[in-house]
């Protein structure tokens, strides 16, 4: 599954990370509710701890709220720490990354964003690698597409 931060087709868990903002009497809640990576995990975490410990304590209602999130957000992280680790021992089925004309036709759609970032000078190989990751395609269908863009500027 892709991660809803990076985008990264890594194992994700789905978290509900809070914090607060307290204001003498008032407040504001923040909420990340989304499919995390480990590495997004880890900083919406700390994110979210810094900031209840940082801005949360200012009021009454918001001193106990505070509390609350930081001991929910502690439990929802190693929560989700563990289901990582549970899914990271199971067996990853194999995905069979599309070639050819399957791959051309994956990637047709992008050809656009593929120039513009030729334009402004991106790295080839960096965008071909890039386009294999986020869609399934093999690296040399992907990098054989990019070259062909380059070409024809």
């Amino acid at each position: 599954m892709r991660c809803d931060h990076c985008s990264r087709s890594e194992t994700t868990v789905f978290v509900e990370l809070h914090h607060n903002v307290g204001m003498l009497f008032a407040r504001r809640s923040h909420t990340t509710a989304a499919d995390l990576c480990r590495a997004c995990l880890g900083k919406a975490f700390w994110h979210h701890t810094l900031r209840n410990v940082t801005l949360g304590w200012w009021g009454t209602i918001s001193f106990f709220v505070t509390w609350y999130y930081l001991l929910s957000n502690i439990v929802t992280y190693v929560q989700a720490r563990a289901e990582m680790g549970r899914s990271r021992r199971r067996a990853a089925p194999v995905v069979q990354e599309a070639r050819g004309a399957d791959a051309l036709r994956i990637l047709q759609p992008f050809e656009h964003n593929i120039r513009m970032q030729l334009r402004m000078g991106d790295d080839p190989s960096a965008i071909a690698r890039d386009m294999a990751r986020l869609h399934g395609v093999e690296a040399s269908a992907a990098q054989a597409y990019v070259e062909q863009l380059r070409a024809a500027d």
